[in-house]
């Protein structure tokens, strides 16, 4: 008897290290992928040197947004649960994409931009523990985490 219960006991500690390993590769992927996202959309700002993004003519918005649909949602995926903060200085918000023009003092040769991605993780177990502790109304964790990174000047014509 001593013998399979300390089996059982090792197997559920093997099944708990396995379950842990899982999540932190997720992390990183998720990481990863996000942090490819943000490097592909400042990429695509610094050699259409958009200057305006809030002034953009409709064909440049219709081009901005295309690539964003083919390159970003399409071939990579993403999709960000990043939310909007609606600021002045917010160019751009849309589908875990955000757009900041950075403030740049005295600066009249150009702009920068700054873009942010974001991942998020929510773990599901926690439901079954919440039901079972008579909780059921209650949501699994979530948590939502950014990554940002600016252009390079952004000279205007």
């Amino acid at each position: 008897m001593r013998d399979a219960f300390g089996g059982a006991f090792m197997i559920q500690i093997f099944l708990v290290f396995i379950l842990i390993y899982v999540s932190f590769t997720a992390l990183a992927l998720n990481y990863a992928k996000a942090f490819k996202v943000k490097n592909r959309i400042i990429e695509y700002i610094e050699t259409n040197e958009q200057v305006n993004i809030s002034d953009m003519t409709a064909q440049e918005l219709i081009n901005m947004e295309t690539f964003f649909e083919e390159e970003i949602h399409g071939k990579m995926n993403y999709y960000g649960s990043l939310e909007c903060t609606n600021t002045e200085e917010e160019k751009y918000c849309k589908n875990g994409i955000q757009i900041v023009e950075q403030k740049s003092g005295t600066n009249t040769i150009g702009k920068y931009y700054k873009v942010t991605t974001s991942f998020g993780w929510s773990i599901q177990f926690f439901n079954v523990i919440n039901k079972i502790s008579g909780k059921p109304d209650e949501k699994a964790p979530f948590s939502n985490w950014k990554i940002s990174g600016e252009t390079r000047l952004i000279v205007n014509n």
